[in-house]
């Protein structure tokens, strides 16, 4: 790469990326090298279950701009146990950590279980308060939901709602509690209708942009498997439906990841 193609390269922060996962065992390495040849400066790596959290801190340890972040994902009730409250705890007692995530409500197949997960993201939340960390936050069918939990605990630490897909009242109401919205894949979709038009309006200094890789792949991935390299096409995407210039975009969505995640 030419000294003018690097000065001319955008530079972005992937602030959800599960590099952790088995997806990557075969050439982790690989996919973020390219990714960082692309532009990519920092990536957050979420937990999700407790036995991922040591590999997580491994990862963040041995790679450049590699970040952790340890929770108990709604989604895996099934899995969680009492005492992994315990230890995520004591768990983010011992640094460094940029959040406390990814943790939040899932009621998109019902409400069966709406009492443990409230349960696990109210103690949650309430750990990154004491903590003083932001969290990273995943909310299908329950924005309202999180909201009033986020009002009870007046929590002002923050952090990013991963795939926003609210409304802008609730992007809003999710500003004073000082949180930015991942923008992803899901707007590369031309038949995204709804979400394109809500993210066009969004304001800028509240949006980050994020992977959620290898899941969530963009419209662009051709071999069904996301890597953070992908970032860059939702970026494009975001830029095909916003005002501002591709430049503004990377520099605004960039400052507001580094100020959430104090990186």
């Amino acid at each position: 790469m030419s000294t003018k193609q690097q000065k001319n390269k955008l530079e972005l922060i992937d602030t959800h990326c599960h590099l952790d996962f088995p997806e990557f065992d075969s050439d982790r390495k690989r996919i973020y090298q390219v990714a960082r040849e692309h532009g990519l400066t920092d990536l957050i790596i979420p937990g999700v279950k407790r036995d991922g959290w040591r590999l997580i801190r491994q990862l963040s340890a041995l790679m450049e701009g590699v970040h952790s972040a340890l929770g108990l994902h709604p989604m895996f009730m099934d899995t969680h146990k009492e005492s992994d409250l315990h230890d995520l705890e004591l768990a983010l007692s011992v640094g460094p950590l940029v959040a406390v995530g990814e943790i939040g409500l899932d009621f998109q197949h019902g409400r069966a279980d709406q009492s443990l997960q409230e349960k696990f993201f109210h103690n949650q939340l309430h750990m990154a308060k004491d903590a003083n960390l932001p969290v990273i936050l995943h909310v299908r069918k329950a924005h309202e939901d999180v909201l009033k939990q986020l009002r009870m605990l007046n929590f002002k630490n923050g952090g990013v709602i991963h795939a926003f897909n609210g409304d802008l009242n609730q992007a809003r109401r999710y500003a004073e509690h000082g949180f930015k919205l991942g923008v992803g894949g899901a707007i590369t979709f031309q038949r995204a209708v709804k979400i394109r038009a809500m993210v066009a309006e969004l304001p800028l200094e509240q949006i980050v942009m994020e992977t959620d890789a290898p899941d969530m792949p963009p419209a662009t991935c051709k071999s069904g498997r996301n890597t953070p390299a992908h970032v860059f096409d939702n970026f494009r995407a975001l830029c095909s439906i916003r005002q501002e210039s591709s430049a503004t975009l990377a520099r605004q969505t960039t400052l507001n990841a580094k100020q959430v995640f104090r990186l």
